[in-house]
């Protein structure tokens, strides 16, 4: 993968009324509210690995027995954004993402 921007945010292709939820299956429509990442998940052998750069409907993110987890491993991996517990992503500041030397 390659280096982003600073600020900048990678996440999954998606195009509505063709791509199907990584979670049930469906097809995303226009107006679904949608969680995607980017491929922040290396390791095929990782249960969670198929998620990572995948759209999920918000409803089906919300309801996932695994949510917690996905979130975690997020924000240990994924540097200066933070992905809060509904699916949200937000830009990390600067000192958050600084660690004390």
């Amino acid at each position: 993968m390659s280096a982003l921007p600073e600020g900048s945010v990678a996440m999954a292709l998606i195009v509505r009324g063709k791509t199907k939820c990584a979670l049930c299956n469906v097809v995303i429509k226009d107006n679904d509210e949608v969680v995607a990442t980017s491929h922040f998940i290396t390791n095929k052998e990782d249960p969670l690995w198929r998620f990572s750069d995948a759209a999920m409907h918000k409803m089906c993110f919300l309801e996932w027995d695994q949510r917690g987890p996905f979130v975690e491993k997020f924000n240990r991996t994924v540097g200066y954004h933070h992905m809060n517990s509904d699916g949200s992503i937000v830009l990390r500041s600067r000192q958050e993402t600084e660690r004390p030397s």
